[in-house]
């Protein structure tokens, strides 16, 4: 499958196509930085950009590759060497429109992505790759944004950090301002010019990044990608006769890419058969379709924790029926002091008919028997700090299938109130792209001697309390990113209060 992602200057491309060729294993072809990197070498060897024929030269003689570095980054290679960094600076900005507007430097580099495109799967970004490179994508995005909005995230991306990331990034005006003006001019020639303006595929979808985070971003294509996986196959049937038998050999190489096709049609068809032996089919199934052996096993430990966590901790939750009773899956949000949090909260669910699913920081998964027993308790793995969209669609659709999901919006456990505290909000995306509620529960008196807390393992007693579930329309809040940002305040507002209720009624546990 092809997606094509074009778009103005600033809109979020690049970042959006990273996050989804990391959460769906696509290959990714960074176009611009393609361009960026002849532009570069012009520069570097002092060539006008007017210069027509020593820029094609250029384009035609450059070897271009993309790797990867330490930290997982691509990183952009040019005639072998590392250019990632270089071909992001200003000069660079500046001539870029001017060298990829020449016929020869476009067919060059077309030329090499659609070489890239037959290799496999691919996601690229740019300005033509819907309506030049790839006319026959399956999937094609234009994506927009405010020019403001974009000259933002330019100047706080050359400050060092992410706009995405951390909304509340600063720049400086000036550079934003001057940015802002580049843009515009950028937009004006890259509009107009002769060869592949930019403009939209007449098939392409619309999307506004203005106010919508990577992760709405990227779960948006996915969502087109599962579409157009629905429709493909049979497509394929309907405009493609059968082959005569001296082609068998073709046409066995075709049914190979038709199965995988099929096999990719949506998240759910490719876990139709379950394997026992991939830790995904345990994350992207339902806990009550887990084979006999795991689910005895999920058994065999609910009733052991259940047993033990009473006898030594004799924990309580109040108000328990708001979690048990009501229908449909829910975003449970509880604050997080130990290792016994997630226990008590699955061994409740699961004693009273319901299955949880907890969201677990994939660092654990450099155990592989962590990552084992995780999966078949039901756990999900969430890569923190990043677009994991992955995630963020097993947590939904666990949710569309009735199953609870349980978060520490937290992240880590708090040992002391005076430790600092980050919140991350991805539970209101999962809750929001699921149609769930969210639930908030508060825990004291595990983090006094439970696994995990400041002092060693002893008895004592565990209060916890479910709170009423929050919905989305009682926020009084309209746009989704907006929503999200007030459903991760208010829940949280909650999970707190009710944590210091519950100290007050229980002195000196926390």
């Amino acid at each position: 499958m092809r997606i094509a992602i074009d778009g103005p200057a600033g809109s979020g491309k690049s970042t959006v196509a990273h996050a989804l060729a990391e959460c769906c294993g696509l290959v990714l072809l960074d176009t611009g930085a393609m361009y960026r990197a002849v532009t570069l070498e012009c520069l570097e060897k002092e060539i006008d950009p007017e210069d027509v024929d020593s820029v094609s030269r250029i384009a035609k003689e450059m070897v271009l590759t993309f790797g990867v570095d330490e930290a997982g980054k691509q990183t952009v290679v040019a005639n072998g060497r590392d250019v990632t960094t270089l071909i992001r600076t200003p000069e660079v900005d500046a001539n870029v429109s001017a060298v990829s507007a020449i016929p020869a430097v476009r067919e060059a580099m077309v030329a090499l992505q659609r070489r890239m495109g037959q290799e496999g799967d691919v996601v690229a970004e740019g300005r033509d790759i819907g309506t030049v490179v790839f006319p026959d994508a399956e999937v094609k995005v234009f994506l927009t944004a405010d020019p403001k909005a974009r000259a933002h995230r330019r100047a706080v991306q050359r400050a060092g950090d992410d706009a995405a990331v951390n909304p509340q990034a600063q720049a400086n005006e000036e550079d934003e301002r001057k940015i802002l003006e580049d843009l515009k001019r950028r937009d004006e020639l890259d509009s107009t010019r002769e060869v592949a303006p930019l403009k939209p595929a007449d098939d392409a979808h619309h999307i506004d990044s203005s106010s919508l985070s990577v992760d709405e971003v990227v779960s948006q294509i996915v969502t087109l990608m599962d579409e157009a996986r629905k429709n493909e196959p049979e497509s394929k049937d309907a405009a493609k006769p059968e082959p005569e038998p001296k082609e068998d050999g073709k046409a066995t190489a075709k049914k190979k890419v038709a199965k995988k096709t099929e096999r990719k049609a949506n998240e759910d068809a490719d876990i139709e058969k379950f394997d026992r032996k991939s830790f995904d089919s345990f994350y992207d199934h339902a806990v009550r379709e887990f084979p006999l052996p795991a689910r005895a096993l999920l058994g065999a430990a609910i009733g052991v924790c259940g047993a033990l966590s009473k006898t030594f901790w004799h924990w309580t939750l109040q108000d328990g029926k708001k979690l048990w009773k009501a229908e449909g899956g829910r975003m449970v949000v509880m604050n997080h002091v130990s290792m016994l949090d997630p226990v008590l909260l699955v061994v409740s669910d699961w004693a009273h008919g319901r299955r949880m699913r907890p969201i677990y920081k994939s660092e654990f998964d450099k155990n592989k028997f962590v990552t084992w027993f995780f999966s078949r308790i039901g756990a999900i793995p969430v890569k923190r700090g990043t677009a994991d969209i992955k995630a963020v669609r097993r947590a939904q659709r666990a949710m569309q299938r009735g199953e609870d999901v349980l978060v520490f919006p937290e992240g880590t456990r708090i040992y002391s109130d005076d430790q600092e505290v980050t919140i991350h909000g991805g539970f209101a995306l999962m809750a929001q792209l699921a149609k769930a509620p969210v639930v908030p529960v508060a825990i004291v008196g595990a983090r006094d001697g439970a696994p995990g807390g400041n002092k060693p393992l002893r008895p004592g007693r565990v209060w916890m309390r479910v709170g009423d579930e929050i919905t989305f329309d009682e926020l009084g809040v309209k746009g989704r990113k907006q929503q999200a940002a007030a459903m991760e305040k208010v829940a949280m507002e909650r999970v707190y209060a009710m944590r210091d209720e519950l100290r007050a009624e229980h002195p000196g546990k926390m």
